[in-house]
């Protein structure tokens, strides 16, 4: 008698208990469909999307292959376009210059030589017996000719050339008072230039005349 009392008082709970489970299986199974549902879409969204961009960029690179062509054919025809008359005029300016040039270029040149008549230095007397002779020539020609008293303070100093007969075929001065000074000396009364020829040998020599009258006539020395 005390089990079908229990069982009698258990039957209330366990059904009660039995119906919540049921109840939580309904919403769980109810849940379970609607995020399955909410998870389906979100997939067909993305995939749209994807769809859409895959179109989008098929669309850009269709309309980029389109445009190549057109700018082609742009720059083609710029490329041919006729020159305009300025362009032409200055070309064929500068060809014309370009062969004035040419033809100035390739002309014969003329050369022009001018015939410019030597001058040679006549030979000189080295032998030591013909230079001691015409020394004392030269000096008995100016001491004979040389009367006039000196005014001038210094020596005069000149290079006399002779002839191989001794005459006095040139002369010029050392220093600034043989210039100023020349009046009062003989040489220019004892030049005779014509007897000057460059076939013949010469000499030189310094010839010097002091304020005190006295003179001096020794061989040119050259270096």
């Amino acid at each position: 008698m005390s089990t079908t009392v229990n069982t009698s008082n258990n039957s209330p709970e366990t059904a009660k208990s039995l119906g919540i489970k049921i109840l939580s299986v309904v919403g769980l199974t109810l849940f379970a469909g609607f995020y399955v549902n909410n998870w389906q879409g979100s997939l067909a969204e993305y995939a749209q999307q994807q769809e859409q961009e895959q179109e989008a960029e098929t669309v850009v690179a269709t309309s980029t292959t389109d445009t190549a062509p057109i700018a082609v054919n742009i720059s083609t025809s710029e490329t041919t376009t006729a020159p305009s008359t300025s362009v032409v005029s200055s070309a064929v300016d500068t060809t014309e210059s370009v062969s004035a040039v040419n033809t100035v270029a390739t002309m014969p040149e003329t050369e022009v030589t001018l015939a410019v008549p030597e001058t040679q230095a006549a030979p000189k007397i080295t032998d030591s017996n013909t230079l001691d002779k015409l020394n004392s020539m030269l000096y008995n020609q100016i001491d004979k000719a040389w009367q006039q008293y000196p005014t001038f303070s210094e020596n005069l100093a000149y290079r006399v050339t002779v002839n191989s007969a001794g005459m006095v075929a040139n002369y010029e001065h050392i220093n600034k008072a043989a210039s100023d000074y020349i009046g009062e000396t003989p040489l220019a009364k004892l030049t005779n230039s014509s007897t000057t020829d460059t076939n013949k040998p010469t000499a030189e020599y310094l010839v010097l005349l002091t304020p005190n009258g006295v003179l001096q006539v020794n061989p040119w020395l050259t270096k």
